[in-house]
């Protein structure tokens, strides 16, 4: 006999989880691009990218794993994770926009390349604050008395 599954494997095949996925994947991609460029990393902007990579990263991978392991049904019951998640997607994706910028100002290659990653990533982030803003507001509504 099996116990009980205390993992969401619908979760990872579920528009949230396919683009926290995708996030994850623009920001190895965009870190590796900044550090095996020609350029030495001492310099502002690209060591801003890889700061704001390096967060992202982190961020969205314990995003998806408190949500893949349902943690936030378990010990974070008291806090509404649709609005914790709006408020982490949209700083990330101003940082995104922000770094790519920065760093696509810099007429080299592998740099491009990073802001082309950091820019998708901002798209999926931007894309994620909009359904979870949507979301709460539906939750709002839905609640609402008269």
């Amino acid at each position: 006999m099996s116990g009980p599954q205390d993992y969401d494997r619908k979760y990872l095949r579920s528009m949230p989880g396919l683009c926290k996925m995708a996030c994850l994947l623009c920001s190895f991609i965009g870190f590796l691009c900044i550090v095996c460029g020609p350029v030495r990393v001492s310099n502002f902007r690209g060591s801003f990218y890889l700061a704001v990579a390096s967060i992202g990263f982190v961020t969205t991978a314990a995003l998806l794993l408190a949500r893949y392991l349902r943690m936030w049904q378990r010990q974070f019951s008291r806090c509404d994770p649709t609005l914790w998640s709006l408020a982490v997607h949209s700083s990330l994706a101003l940082a995104y926009f922000a770094a790519s910028g920065l760093v696509l100002s810099l007429d080299i290659g592998a740099y491009t390349a990073a802001a082309f990653f950091g820019l998708t990533a901002f798209s999926i982030n931007g894309l994620e604050a909009y359904g979870n803003y949507r979301r709460s507001r539906q939750r709002e509504v839905a609640t609402q008395t008269i």
